[in-house]
């Protein structure tokens, strides 16, 4: 299943890549621009702690405007993963719609971030103080709890912009069904992080453009879209056991797509004229 998911984001990010590099420089551009924000509010005339102060009342706004921003792609993705077309003026069109949702999760994420810079750092020093006196063991169980709070958390909330775009839940219900498609689906929630650390890995060579922010929406949308087939079948066959759950038909639920997607040899790619 997994293979056949890497294939249709790699056929679909193709296909899509002028309107995914619009939409990426976009987000950089205004990446630029907030990151630049925060850094002049620090000239503003008071003490440093006022400073400080404003500085990451700057980075909550940011993140809340950034979050809106990519959450207006999130149409996009869900119609590219149904075999759909994207339309950039749906994406500047959906902005408004996907705001408030957008701005909660920017909000989430930047507390998140301000949770780890704060904690992690504290609990460590209470484990191994800087002054090489002797630690409590008290520090090393606050900070295991929060680190692994911290990775479960982002590891699920890659499920949550996909979670509204299929299925148009309200923003807590799509919180609490991260954690549910988390817990039930570890190893492959696993598995699509790692698949979106290489994909960050080519946008840096991209400089940003490709597949960057939208790829990687656009990657969680389809796995989300290709898992929920798992969800249908259990649904149409109650009563499975715990070893017929583990057993799920992949190649019989995934047909249609594998036909719809077709073949797309590699040079295909390079001379759709030849195929």
């Amino acid at each position: 299943m997994f293979g056949f998911l890497v294939k249709k984001n790699f056929c679909d990010i193709w296909d899509n890549m002028f309107h995914l590099i619009i939409v990426n420089l976009f987000l950089i551009v205004c990446t630029v621009a907030g990151l630049a924000l925060c850094y002049f509010v620090s000239a503003i005339p008071g003490t440093e702690g006022f400073k400080m102060l404003y500085q990451i009342i700057m980075f909550f706004i940011v993140m809340a405007v950034l979050g809106a921003l990519v959450f207006a792609e999130g149409d996009n993705a869900a119609k590219i993963a149904n075999f759909g077309t994207a339309k950039l003026g749906a994406y500047f069109s959906n902005i408004g719609s996907s705001f408030k949702d957008g701005a909660l999760f920017g909000l989430f994420v930047a507390l998140l971030s301000a949770v780890a810079f704060v904690t992690i750092p504290f609990y460590f020093r209470i484990w191994i103080p800087a002054d090489g006196s002797e630690g409590s063991t008290w520090g090393l169980a606050l900070l295991a709890i929060v680190f692994w709070l911290l990775i479960i958390t982002v590891l699920a909330l890659q499920w949550f912009l996909p979670i509204r775009s299929l299925m148009h839940n309200p923003f807590l219900k799509c919180l609490k069904k991260c954690y549910i498609l988390f817990f039930d689906n570890v190893g492959f929630t696993i598995a699509l992080f790692l698949n979106n650390l290489l994909l960050i890995l080519i946008s840096i060579f991209t400089i940003g453009l490709i597949p960057s922010i939208s790829g990687i929406t656009l990657a969680n949308t389809n796995a989300l879209r290709l898992r929920l087939y798992k969800y249908d079948w259990i649904e149409v066959n109650p009563g499975l056991t715990k070893e017929q759950l583990r057993d799920v038909p992949w190649d019989e639920l995934l047909q249609t797509d594998k036909e719809t997607l077709g073949p797309r040899k590699l040079k295909s790619f390079f001379f759709p004229w030849k195929q």
